[in-house]
């Protein structure tokens, strides 16, 4: 798991349109040392009340703050399956992302991810960033490209990657699809639509 370079406030670039609904839940309701299937079965519940209560475009964190332990059993009923769930088509335009103090708290969910081949994205305190789970190569490198820059087209990636722009409009696709970035139609002057692949951890999640 490689840890992205952190995002100072004054880094990040500026997003167009309507920015992202941010929200948080504290799993740490459910106890500081969290370790059965059972417990992670009734957090579950609540994430997926959240992520359903959030409107189009919106982004529900995870917040581990508070747990001493996180057992790959909890994890994997608590936030594994809505990613599961999400990756299969429901509540399109609903995004969930962990925000956890240290990457060692999340190792053992980026193991249940990768072994149900999901992807997450992690806040890490300081305002780093991880991807939990299994993605490919390719598409991590686009992934790394979106966050780097906040946003970015098919057109500007296929140019900054060295990629056709149908290879660079798949990869996008491809991303979404997993709920690792949110596509923005935006007006082209000229007529038509433009999608713009948005970053989900360059926002502002305050302190």
């Amino acid at each position: 798991m490689g840890i992205g370079k952190p995002w100072a406030a004054g880094d990040q670039p500026a997003t167009i349109g309507r920015p992202m609904t941010t929200r948080t839940i504290l799993l740490a309701q459910f106890g500081t040392r969290v370790g059965t299937r059972g417990e992670g079965r009734t957090a579950q519940k609540a994430v997926w009340k959240e992520l359903t209560s959030l409107p189009e475009g919106g982004i529900l964190a995870a917040d581990l703050s508070g747990i001493e332990v996180l057992s790959g059993s909890f994890a994997d009923e608590a936030i594994g399956e809505p990613v599961a769930r999400l990756a299969a088509g429901e509540l399109p335009g609903r995004y969930l992302v962990v925000r956890a103090p240290s990457a060692d708290l999340v190792e053992d969910l980026g193991i249940k991810l990768a072994q149900r081949r999901l992807a997450l994205l992690a806040v890490l305190a300081g305002g780093r960033w991880l991807l939990l789970g299994h993605l490919p190569p390719y598409l991590r490198e686009t992934l790394d490209w979106v966050v780097a820059r906040g946003e970015t087209t098919s057109q500007d990636l296929a140019q900054g990657l060295g990629v056709t722009p149908r290879a660079a409009a798949t990869r996008i696709a491809q991303l979404a699809e997993l709920r690792l970035v949110h596509l923005v139609p935006q007006a082209r002057p000229s007529g038509g639509v433009l999608y713009l692949s948005r970053s989900l951890v360059s926002v502002n999640w305050g302190s």
